[in-house]
């Protein structure tokens, strides 16, 4: 199939890109701890390796907005050819122990302050910002009605301001095993229509649909009907690299297009520091050569 033309910002002077969504591999922010499920290290080194390997952009986990130079940070990656593609807040809770529900009113509002320095970060790489175990859990609050109250002022403070910057918030709904709020796809979907901004939206990500949806397909099929879909991450069902475990890699990537999906897929599952460059180019081939094979 000959090559789809797309925007100069995502091409380097030596690659085209050919398929109808982008590819993008999360790595850390040189002030977030190592995460498990990103290339942690150098980031000019991981850059030129997931641009090297075919990738478009790099979805960043930050900790803190502050404590690095995100501007040449965005120069580091549009020198590799590459575009930021989201920025997400796995770190946040990792390394610094504050959550949007959390017991301590100072902590929240900690929280909140944190989050928009995440929201200007991702004003200034024109993305979106993405909320998942950040937010926290019920267990935080005396009752499940009162941290779901919290979660929401939380919103209602934040989403103002993504609106004046331009950005979007994004949730993940994620898998019991880490919270008790926003699991399923339908009961974030549920949530968001709660609220009157547009700049609310919510993400997929496959290890935590398998867990949680009685059908991943037709998770995928219902997020995208909703409109309210924006990104998907992407793991095999041992939440490994794509291709090393059970997904059926065809079924997934055919439904994302005969739904009309043409957002960001991201990869995020389980890897070392030393499996890293192995497992980008084994998400990267297994995705890759799917796409060129159902012709998309």
């Amino acid at each position: 199939m000959p090559y789809i033309k797309v925007s100069k910002s995502f091409l380097t002077p030596q690659r085209k890109r050919s398929y109808f969504v982008k590819l993008a591999y999360m790595m850390t922010t040189p002030e977030a701890p190592p995460i498990q499920l990103c290339w942690n290290g150098d980031p000019v080194h991981i850059m030129r390796r997931v641009a090297e390997i075919g990738y478009d952009g790099v979805e960043l986990q930050v900790r803190d907005p502050n404590a690095f130079d995100g501007r040449a940070l965005g120069k580091h990656a549009a020198e590799a050819g590459l575009v930021i593609s989201a920025v997400s807040t796995g770190g946040i809770g990792a390394a610094d122990n504050i959550f949007l529900v959390a017991k301590e009113p100072e902590i929240r509002r900690r929280a909140i302050d944190r989050f928009k320095s995440v929201l200007q970060l991702a004003h200034e790489y024109g993305v979106d910002a993405s909320i998942g175990r950040f937010r926290g859990s019920t267990k935080a609050a005396p009752s499940r009605d009162i941290a779901w109250a919290w979660f929401r002022e939380a919103l209602d403070e934040l989403l103002p301001v993504a609106e004046s910057l331009g950005v979007r918030i994004v949730l993940e709904p994620q898998a019991r095993y880490i919270g008790d709020m926003l699991n399923t796809i339908d009961e974030t979907v549920q949530f968001i229509r709660t609220f009157s901004s547009s700049s609310l939206r919510f993400e997929g990500d496959l290890h935590h649909q398998d867990f949680e949806e009685r059908s991943l397909i037709a998770s995928l099929v219902e997020g995208h009907r909703s409109g309210l879909m924006s990104y998907v991450q992407l793991a095999d069902s041992n939440r490994s690299a794509p291709g090393l475990g059970n997904f059926n890699w065809v079924d997934i990537l055919a439904t994302l297009h005969a739904v009309g999906y043409d957002g960001w897929l991201a990869m995020e599952f389980k890897q070392t520091a030393e499996s890293s460059d192995r497992d980008a180019q084994q998400a990267y081939s297994t995705v890759k050569g799917v796409l060129t094979n159902l012709g998309i």
